[in-house]
């Protein structure tokens, strides 16, 4: 079966194809009619539409456990320790970066990629974030309704 398809390109010239390649308007013009056509019903997401207002997206809300673990790796990254009550102030990337010196901010946060695989206190730290992250993503598909805030914004588990 031939389809055939005119679309609006951005500037606003018309396109028309057939069998998703593009042909002339000469071409398109000159199909054969089929007199036992349907009427087309649009398909998509936004197609409910009541007193004239479209289905918006809804927004993806953040994940807590999510961003937590993500957040324990890169201050794991930024600092090149675990971080806690007793860490000694070291090289910092984000100083780095505010300063201007992408130098030292990429060779030091490098080094404290290398120094997170190999440590073991840094191994520590992505194994713990993988599980907090895994059992988020848990108890996520557990319980979808289960959220933390108001009703406009909020973050899920």
């Amino acid at each position: 079966m031939v389809v055939y398809r005119a679309k609006r390109a951005k500037n606003g010239n018309m396109m028309y194809f057939r069998d998703n390649k593009i042909i002339s308007k000469a071409k398109y013009q000159a199909r054969p009619k089929n007199k036992s056509r349907k009427a087309q019903s649009r398909k998509g997401p936004n197609t409910n539409r009541k007193n004239g207002v479209r289905n918006m997206k809804r927004i993806p809300h953040p994940s807590l456990t999510g961003m937590a673990s993500g957040l324990t790796v890169a201050t794991y990254l930024n600092r090149g320790t675990s971080g806690g009550k007793f860490a000694k102030p070291g090289d910092n990337v984000i100083k780095d970066v505010t300063e201007g010196d992408f130098v030292k901010a990429f060779n030091t946060l490098s080094t404290n990629s290398i120094t997170m695989i190999t440590d073991p206190n840094g191994q520590k730290t992505l194994a713990l974030a993988a599980a907090v992250a895994g059992i988020g993503a848990i108890v996520r598909s557990r319980f979808p309704r289960l959220k933390l805030g108001g009703d406009k914004l909020y973050f899920r588990l």
